[in-house]
């Protein structure tokens, strides 16, 4: 359930305006009034196996559960756990389309990959899969700052804390959708 909260907060980026884009291909997710990203291949991404514990809070009303995502060359693979272990949900993107197990009409997947992929990928590379927006990124003090940006609006707000990702303590802010995800890294001992 925590799960959908997550997915169905994920969908007001999505739904926060009907501008029209030009014609995109249909693994791209539209973010916006006008933006869309359209997600890079599992091979252009980094590659890791890392374990989160993931906050989402929504309006001051917070859910926590349990993240594991896994990068390869082939696929992305993102799944969700309560805390007591029982499995909530799986997505895949295998760079032809993405998938979701259960398969549910609130969970938006795509979109789910997408934000991800802001939070992760070389900018560099993601810049030129993005449409109607701008993303910028700051380094300072051991602190990786992301922003998404469309027409001067803030999509997201993200920063990361530490050497790799699979170490690394996310923060994403979401303002038009009042959303807050605070991921931190799972390390031996922590459950």
């Amino acid at each position: 359930m925590k799960a959908r909260l997550l997915a169905g907060l994920l969908l007001c980026l999505a739904c926060a305006g009907c501008a029209s884009l030009p014609p995109l291909p249909s693994t791209c997710v539209k973010i916006g009034p006008a933006g869309a990203v359209c997600p890079l291949p599992p091979s252009a991404l980094p590659k890791v196996e890392a374990s989160h514990l993931v906050t989402v809070t929504h309006q001051g009303q917070s859910h926590t559960f349990l993240g594991r995502l896994g990068i390869d060359d082939k696929t992305l693979r993102l799944a969700g756990a309560s805390l007591f272990g029982t499995h909530l949900f799986t997505i895949t993107w295998d760079g032809q389309a993405v998938t979701s197990q259960p398969p549910e009409p609130n969970m938006h997947p795509k979109l789910m990959v997408a934000m991800l992929e802001v939070a992760l990928a070389d900018p560099a590379v993601l810049r030129s899969r993005l449409h109607g927006m701008t993303l910028t990124l700051e380094r300072n003090n051991g602190v990786e700052t992301r922003e998404l940006v469309e027409h001067g609006h803030l999509v997201a707000h993200i920063e990361r804390r530490g050497e790799t990702l699979a170490a690394a303590r996310l923060s994403i802010r979401i303002p038009p959708a009042d959303l807050t995800l605070q991921l931190k890294p799972l390390t031996k001992g922590t459950h």
